[in-house]
């Protein structure tokens, strides 16, 4: 209500708001985003914290939502999904169809048959049926395809129950089938490398002074610096660096070639070199179109930012960074150099081509008229009668549309990584406040004796199509368990699970897999869905 403040010998004013539900938006906004960063090992809520914190407003003080949000926070959000995967989403299937993609397929196939069948076996409620699997699975673009048929209250109850057994359920599995299967995991870490890192002390008076650019001897051999401790001191290896008589190199390369290169520079030192502190190292995948296909003596990496390569991954192979080698899109860089050196060769080899330096507010514009456009066309089908996209699924068509081909006539479809993450968040808290606000008061008033085989069913539709992948893929189809596991992540979009596996394989495989369908599962898991409703509305 307007308050009147009155004070003597001055004019009289109000003060009103004449937008408080903008207001009340934006602090339940605020307040579920502050409640998703809070973490135990590493794990908390996230985006759902809006969700959650919605809802208690809901239940308590009975906020009324806004629809026209929750329709924009739709589209907002599955637009920016679209953008995301679209450069990557056809590009998978090509690079990792026979492998990565086909797991992934295998996961969500296991998942929405074992899920159809739980549900009609035991007779639940589709709405919240569908709700426990986008809970458990902590997918947040299957929840909005399984509320475009189902009734919201439902579906928001099925995911609020099933997202913390969700969570914990995956955190768990991973746990357990690592140890039971980490002899497999340390055999193929132990064989999947060939290069050998060793400490020498410099002895050898004739390279005293020495540029390291200046050097064959480490060149011929194959053979790269990674490290110079000098008393006490860990130094950057750029090609400037200066040798002196009792440096401590950490040498990288075959163990033969060395063993061959260190004996002919000084002694072994049992010493390990840790490239923490001031320096570090970091996998840096080759996406800038500029640096494809040029030698690395062309891009002078070691000159221009004095970091050094100590390997390059290509298809599984593990390449000398030669100076005439030359680099393909996809390679990753093994680069050591302090966190500024490698943010900026991260920054030159790791950007991608065709993206907009900023946001441009035309296009963002241009495809939002899009996804309008495609959902609001409504086909008549005989016999089952008009069929039309909606707000949802033209907006996921528009993003796919204009992030595969990065640029539609004079509208560019590809931003910074940040830009999109940022809308996408921006679009999920939106439609998380609405749905909250009007669910909330149900979602306690459901709350029995039924939660707790919910609770049950929701670790079973998460652990049981992860098992199944988990055995396809490493026994079958002869994908490593750690990339498995990456495939498991990224199935299920579920971007804390790659800690948990990092702590026993922390090279970039398993995030090389994850990133590879990621983009394939967020669109796969919305036709899922969908899919899983046709087959549960058939069978009833």
């Amino acid at each position: 209500m307007p308050a009147m403040l009155v004070m003597e010998g001055a004019v009289g004013f109000e003060i009103f708001f004449k937008s408080t539900e903008l207001l009340v938006t934006t602090a339940i906004i605020l307040l579920g985003l502050l409640f998703g960063r809070l973490q135990i090992k590493g794990v908390g809520f996230g985006s759902s914290g809006v969700l959650i914190i919605a809802m208690v407003g809901g239940y308590f003080f009975q906020f009324e939502p806004i629809p026209i949000l929750q329709d924009f926070g739709i589209v907002l959000f599955l637009l920016c999904v679209g953008l995301e995967a679209g450069p990557g989403f056809f590009r998978a299937f090509k690079k990792h169809g026979r492998s990565f993609v086909t797991n992934v397929i295998v996961l969500l196939a296991i998942a929405g048959v074992f899920t159809v069948l739980l549900l009609w076996v035991s007779g639940t409620n589709p709405g919240i049926g569908l709700g426990l699997f986008a809970g458990s699975f902590t997918s947040s673009p299957a929840l909005i395809s399984a509320m475009q048929f189902n009734p919201e209250r439902d579906v928001i109850f099925g995911y609020g129950l099933a997202y913390p057994f969700g969570l914990l359920g995956v955190i768990v599995f991973i746990n357990v089938a690592m140890k039971m299967l980490r002899s497999r995991m340390d055999a193929e870490l132990a064989g999947r490398t060939s290069m050998h890192s060793s400490v020498y002390r410099l002895e050898e008076k004739k390279l005293n002074g020495k540029m390291i650019k200046q050097l064959t001897v480490f060149q011929e051999n194959e053979v790269v610096i990674t490290g110079i401790m000098r008393d006490g001191t860990l130094l950057p290896a750029s090609g400037k660096s200066n040798l002196v008589i009792g440096d401590l190199l950490r040498l990288e390369g075959k163990k033969e070639n060395v063993e061959r290169t260190g004996n002919a520079i000084g002694s072994i030192v049992d010493q390990p070199i840790n490239l923490d502190g001031d320096l570090g190292m970091r996998s840096i995948a080759v996406e800038n179109m500029g640096v494809i296909n040029r030698t690395l003596k062309e891009l002078g990496i070691r000159l221009r930012f004095n970091a050094s390569i100590a390997r390059i991954v290509r298809s599984d192979l593990e390449l000398f960074p030669a100076q005439d080698l030359r680099l393909a899109y996809g390679d990753v860089v093994h680069a050591v150099g302090s966190p500024f050196q490698l943010q900026q060769l991260e920054l030159f080899l790791g950007r991608e081509h065709g993206v907009a330096p900023r946001v441009d507010i035309t296009s963002i514009a241009a495809t939002l008229f899009l996804a309008f456009l495609i959902g609001g066309i409504i086909i008549p089908i005989p016999g089952m009668g008009p069929f039309s996209l909606g707000l949802a699924g033209g907006a996921l068509v528009s993003g796919l549309l204009f992030g595969h081909f990065g640029r539609i006539g004079n509208f560019i479809g590809r931003f910074p990584r940040s830009a999109t993450h940022v809308l996408k968040d921006l679009g999920l808290a939106l439609f998380f406040v609405q749905v909250g606000f009007d669910t909330g008061q149900s979602f306690i008033d459901n709350l029995g004796p039924d939660a707790l085989y919910y609770a049950a069913f929701a670790v079973l539709l998460a652990v049981v199509p992860m098992a199944g992948s988990l055995l396809i893929g490493h026994f079958i189809l002869k994908i490593s368990v750690s990339e498995c596991f990456g495939v498991i992540c990224g199935g299920m979009t579920f971007t804390p699970g790659l800690d948990v596996i990092r702590t026993v394989d922390d090279s970039e495989k398993p995030v090389v897999a994850y990133s590879s369908v990621y983009p394939v599962s967020l669109i796969l898991i919305i036709a899922l869905v969908q899919g899983m409703h046709l087959a549960l509305a058939a069978l009833q």
